[in-house]
């Protein structure tokens, strides 16, 4: 049985210790906020941990990120633009993204123990595939919780014996993609989570419901490497490769990592994914943008297939033996200076 989180009332967020009181969401963003489950949740995870502060108003015009937290001494936080709550749906979506940062970067969530891990051992290859991954999330929380708004409106729509309102029939096209919206922003992160699942769907029980959710953040961070930061006006591909080197300026490039375990590959041909996908993903997170966009194209253009599904689930094991391998390295190790904050997009 599901469990129900109580909803977010316009009195709950006029306390004056509320954390989300700086932002001026309106009651038609309340109502639609409380459609999910999802949301309701995070929002109240945030307002109690030990490991957050309130949020803030971001000055620069459509900009939206997270800090994450390190320790209690050094919390997280939100900062986030005004103009980003102008509609509900807005609201909704900026949200959902930067709180699905907040879920994936607690202490000891994977991310956040990857990227510790990779500081400690001065591995910027794992760094920056860490700062591509939280994005995935924070995708996929936003597509979670637009599916949830839009099912909650069915179901209410059922229940009363109406059709969906004019509003309600517009955003099931844009956050599901059809049509024109499925080639950009929420309808194309739809689409991208959605043949996941479906290929997960045609063997049942082969997958967990986690696989399925890393397999799509996977995904979703891949297809956003191109996307350009709301702050710093970059691509997250050169965003992530400039922190890297940020946080960890004398470790090796990223490109050096591993090329003794490579298989070389002849000039003769373009890599291609059906011949070894793990090796075309890696030449993709090393690739300048327009050949990232083009080898993203091969990838899409491939009929839906369980080969990509097992690469995202890889990586995220990659990810978690990381951890593993660099804690008991760590036990060894004196202390680290305090980290650095570090702001998600």
């Amino acid at each position: 049985m599901s469990t129900i989180t109580t909803a977010i009332t316009a009195e709950w967020m006029a306390d004056k210790n509320n954390k989300f009181k700086a932002y001026n969401i309106s009651p038609d963003a309340l109502a639609m906020i409380n459609r999910s489950e999802t949301l309701k949740a995070d929002m109240r995870a945030y307002a109690a941990s030990d490991y957050t502060v309130a949020a803030e108003v971001n000055p620069r015009t459509g900009a939206g990120e997270y800090s994450t937290p390190m320790s209690k001494d050094f919390p997280g936080y939100l900062h986030i633009a005004s103009d980003r709550f102008d509609t509900s749906e807005g609201t909704v979506s900026i949200l959902a993204h930067e709180l699905g940062h907040f879920r994936v970067e607690e202490p000891n969530a994977a991310i956040a123990t990857a990227r510790s891990n990779a500081l400690t051992g001065k591995d910027k290859a794992a760094y920056e595939s860490a700062c591509h991954l939280t994005e995935g999330y924070a995708h996929y929380n936003e597509v979670k919780v637009r599916d949830e708004i839009l099912e909650t409106n069915r179901l209410a729509a059922e229940l009363e014996q109406r059709p969906l309102t004019e509003q309600e029939v517009q955003l099931k096209s844009r956050w599901r993609g059809e049509g024109v919206y499925g080639s950009r922003g929420e309808g194309q992160d739809h689409l991208i989570a959605r043949r996941i699942s479906d290929a997960a769907r045609e063997e049942p029980g082969h997958m967990t419901a986690t696989q399925v959710m890393e397999a799509a953040a996977f995904a979703l961070a891949q297809n956003n490497r191109g996307n350009i930061t709301s702050n710093t006006r970059q691509t997250y591909g050169q965003f992530c490769d400039v922190e890297a080197s940020r946080m960890l300026p004398r470790a090796a490039p990223v490109g050096a990592m591993g090329e003794a375990q490579r298989t070389p590959q002849t000039s003769s041909k373009e890599l291609s994914p059906t011949d070894d996908l793990s090796a075309f993903l890696d030449r993709m997170l090393s690739a300048d943008d327009a050949t990232f966009r083009r080898m993203q194209q091969t990838l899409a253009d491939l009929p839906p297939g369980r080969e990509v599904i097992a690469e995202g689930i890889a990586e995220v094991d990659r990810q978690e033996q990381w951890v593993a391998q660099q804690q008991a390295q760590a036990q060894q190790q004196p202390a680290m200076e305090a980290p650095v904050m570090v702001m998600r997009h």
